[in-house]
């Protein structure tokens, strides 16, 4: 048995969680929209409720008549869920799961994934696939609320859906039903991710890898992550929805299948045939998605499609396929070619992926596509009916777009920017008088009875019916749908099915209009009176003339002219219908309604209660007879005629109910007209009055929002302002860091060449120290010296007296001696004339301390120079 990689006892986890649940008493979640959702994607087969916890889908799936199990690796939640539903729950791991391979149709797993270590996602997906046989369905929490445990994995979508294209799955064909495009945008607090199973021998053949290798020009978008895939995908989506039931699909390079396979799952399609160019690509193709006789694949040129037949196609998607060929002029014909009269195209192209140059800069691009461009080109063989924009984002144009669909009318230039442009066209049903008609949506019984839909028999041209006529099918374009109105008129014969149907048809748009001139009124009306007096119609014939005097009593009735209403109403109501179909009761039941309103406003009580009786009769005779022209062949019935049936028995109650009030009407004479519906009627006017309740209160709180918005607006302007402020703080902050570092350096550079000085300093001071000895061995010196000199100096003024005293005596002694003046006594006294002088400068350097001022110089010099 596979065991978790990592040590984590889920089994712990959830029985902890889920006895607070059941304790608690309180349920586990409203599962019915997902059990509808289950349904609508995955079909009624058996279902697999992996995390059952105890049954809430499971217990909504059985409502619907589906076969469904749950798995749970909590005790309690199993024992708590099986007895409610008994056997029909069992203890397991999401990593282990206790079944066989293949055993369940559908394998659902809400809000189980991830609660489970990241680790393990990877083997419970494989568990997935091992025990589904084809699809599986899962809800997974992105953030938990309060009371809540919390996620093991929280993760983004993109994770999630490249998890499971590993574990072999690929997108769900109808993944973009429950995942509109623009809601994938932003995840919500929960996700869907609907997945079907890739086939294994496909898988053996085409891994991942090998979608790798062919991506500069085939994908497969149903395994790939992101909006370039969520945009490729959805527009197989948006074409389905204007596929008409029996219609036969050509996917015009197709590449590899996938879309095809969507147009076929989302629509009525009979069939879906694709064709491209690569022989790897339809071999992929035929692989995955290959259903003999409903999804084919065969390799062709899509400028020349050689092996498809004229007039045999209804529907074409060309997406992203007119920039690569080399004529898209005559692309566009062979499109036209094998199209039906009234059969749709749906077109797609780059919008002006140019650069600087002019050019489409993917090699692959041979022309570049404009709006203009291709409303001019394809309108050159179709008539256009609708125009879209698509954006996804992220790539050269529109880079920083959220995903966006927007339709467009064709008969101007959109404003708004997109990345692809889009044309719904349709061959010109005009065109196919010639073409013998096929009918694809109905099996018609083999019978001459047979009218309702014997549209080739009784039509001039029964390729009218789709392009012009049946609701839901025609032209969806107003003013096309005009057009092609006032083609008929102008061209058929006046008394033609077609006329009529034309006619009919531009009456009910005449009575929308406000302003409608009295001579227009006055003409419709004329040929409305013209085409009613057809003698012996055809029963077709039949059918437009009911419609058209209804019609003209309503054109009437709107504009106030009521005279002419009860006119038109009374000539339709008195025509039988059976030789068309009891389904046009509904035109004659109508008639008499408003008959019987008018007949009470006039205060004529019994015509009101005679139109009223009479109009329950004629739907109890239309229902009597033979059903051919209500369902048609019983092996195969027509649902429409089905659905009108009874709606037309609907009508009957509608009378019976107003006959019930009726007698009270002058006293009572609003019950009247709250009595005037059917039962479905007030089914549907029940559901309008809580639509426009719901309505009401969406308004009240847009408008709360709006407010709410306003004060964001203000909330985003200020902190777009402290943004630019932090912006301008940060730069500041960058500037002064700067400086910082450079002041820092300043700083270690100052802090070094201190060091430096301290070190001289220490220097110094040693050297200063050892000046300092000299100078107290100077100064010992010096003071030895200055007594010295004080001695001497006594001793100099000794000598300097004794010198006095001794030239006294010597001139004394030469006084006495008479000696003669000669060169002796000259020399003699010049000699103490010198010591005189000498011994009177002693004196005076004596007397003037020049020795003590001679110290204390060489003192100071010493001073000085230890200092520095």
């Amino acid at each position: 048995m596979m065991s978790p990689i990592n040590s984590i006892d889920y089994s712990l986890l959830n029985n902890d969680y889920w006895k607070a649940v059941i304790a608690s008493g309180e349920s586990n979640g409203d599962f019915r929209e997902t059990s509808r959702w289950v349904a609508k994607t995955c079909g009624t087969g058996s279902v697999l409720d992996i995390g059952c916890g105890l049954g809430g889908l499971v217990s909504e799936l059985l409502s619907l008549g589906i076969n469904a199990v749950g798995v749970d690796v909590s005790s309690l939640a199993v024992e708590a869920a099986n007895k409610r539903f008994p056997g029909r729950f069992s203890r397991g791991s999401a990593v282990s799961l206790p079944f066989a391979e293949g055993q369940f149709d559908t394998v659902v797993s809400t809000n189980c994934l991830e609660h489970l270590d990241p680790e393990d996602v990877p083997q419970a997906l494989r568990e997935m696939y091992r025990v589904s046989a084809r699809y599986v369905f899962l809800q997974i929490t992105t953030s938990a609320e309060a009371g809540e445990p919390s996620p093991l994995t929280t993760a983004k979508r993109d994770w999630w859906e490249a998890q499971c294209f590993e574990a072999g799955f690929r997108k769900h064909e109808l993944y973009y039903q429950i995942n509109p495009y623009e809601a994938l945008n932003e995840d919500g607090r929960q996700i869907f991710v609907l997945l079907e199973k890739v086939p294994a021998e496909a898988l053996r053949h085409y891994d991942l890898s090998v979608l790798v290798e062919e991506r500069l020009l085939h994908t497969d978008m149903l395994r790939e992550v992101g909006r370039r895939g969520d945009a490729h995908c959805i527009r197989y989506q948006k074409a389905a929805e204007f596929v008409r039931p029996g219609d036969r699909v050509l996917d015009v390079a197709c590449g590899l299948g996938y879309g095809s396979y969507m147009l076929y799952a989302a629509s009525q399609a009979q069939s879906v045939l694709g064709v491209d160019l690569s022989d790897f690509g339809i071999a992929y193709a035929n692989a995955h998605y290959g259903r003999p006789g409903k999804v084919e694949f065969e390799v062709g040129d899509a400028q020349a499609l050689s092996s498809i037949a004229d007039n045999s196609i209804d529907f074409i998607a060309a997406f992203e396929t007119i920039e690569h060929v080399p004529e898209p002029m005559e692309y566009l014909l062979q499109l036209k070619r094998v199209l039906k009269p009234g059969g749709r195209v749906m077109v797609c192209a780059p919008n002006n992926w140019a650069d600087e140059t002019g050019k489409d800069p993917n090699p692959h691009h041979l022309h570049v596509y404009t709006w203009d461009r291709l409303v001019e080109e394809c309108g050159t063989h179709f008539l256009l009916e609708q125009g879209m924009l698509q954006t996804a984002g992220g790539a050269m144009k529109c880079h920083h777009s959220p995903r966006k669909w927007e339709t467009v009318p064709v008969d101007r230039t959109p404003e708004q920017e997109a990345e692809w442009v889009l044309l719904l066209g349709m061959a010109d049903p005009l065109e196919g008088v010639s073409v013998p008609y096929e009918e694809t949506q109905w099996q018609l019984p083999d019978s001459p009875e047979f009218s309702v839909s014997a549209f080739a028999r009784d039509y001039q041209n029964p390729w009218l019916i789709r392009g012009m006529v049946a609701q839901g099918q025609r032209a969806r374009s107003a003013s096309l749908l005009q057009s092609m109105q006032d083609r008929v008129l102008a061209t058929a014969a006046p008394d033609s099915v077609d006329y009529g149907a034309a006619l009919c048809g531009k009456v009910y748009i005449q009575s929308q209009a406000v302003d409608l001139p009295i001579e227009r009124y006055q003409a419709l009306l004329a040929e409305i009176r013209r085409f009613a007096a057809i003698a012996n119609p055809s029963p077709h014939q039949l059918r437009w003339q009911v419609s058209l005097l209804f019609a003209g009593g309503e054109l009437a009735r709107i504009h106030g002219r009521f005279e002419d209403a009860i006119e038109c109403f009374t000539a339709c109501a008195g025509i039988d219908v059976l030789a068309y179909s009891p389904l046009l009761g509904n035109k004659i039941v109508d008639a008499l309604h408003w008959l019987s309103d008018f007949a009470v406003a006039s205060g004529d009580e019994l015509a009101a209660r005679a139109y009223l009786v009479r109009a329950v009769a004629e739907v109890q005779r239309l229902v009597s007879g033979t059903w051919l022209n209500i369902s048609g062949d019983p092996r195969s019935p027509l649902p429409f005629g089905l659905a009108e049936a009874a709606q037309l028995l609907d009508k009957a109650s509608r009378a019976a109910y107003r006959l019930s009030v009726l007698d009270s009407v002058a006293l009572r004479p609003g019950m009247v007209y709250q009595e005037s519906s059917g039962f479905f009627e007030r089914q549907l006017a029940e559901r309008d009055q809580k639509l426009d309740d719901v309505g009401d209160s969406v308004n009240s709180l847009l408008a709360a929002l709006e407010e709410k918005d306003a004060a964001c607006r203000v909330l985003v302007e200020q902190v777009n302002t402290l943004e630019s402020r932090t912006h301008e703080l940060a730069r500041e902050v960058v500037a002064q860091d700067k400086h910082a570092q450079s002041l820092a350096q300043e700083v270690m550079r100052l802090d070094a060449h201190a060091q430096s000085l301290a070190l001289e300093v220490i220097k110094q001071d040693a050297h200063a120290q050892s000046l300092a000895e000299e100078v107290m061995q100077q100064d010992a010196s010096a003071q030895s010296l200055a007594q010295e000199v004080r001695t001497l100096d006594a001793h100099a003024q000794m000598l300097a007296e004794e010198v006095v005293k001794r030239d006294a005596e010597i001139v004394h002694l030469l006084t006495e001696a008479n000696v003669d003046e000669g060169p002796i006594s000259r020399d003699l006294l010049q000699e103490i004339t010198k010591r005189d002088i000498e011994i009177n400068r002693l004196l005076r350097l004596s007397n003037q301390g020049s020795l003590r001022s001679l110290w204390k110089r060489v003192l100071r010099g010493t001073v000085r120079r230890v200092g520095k």
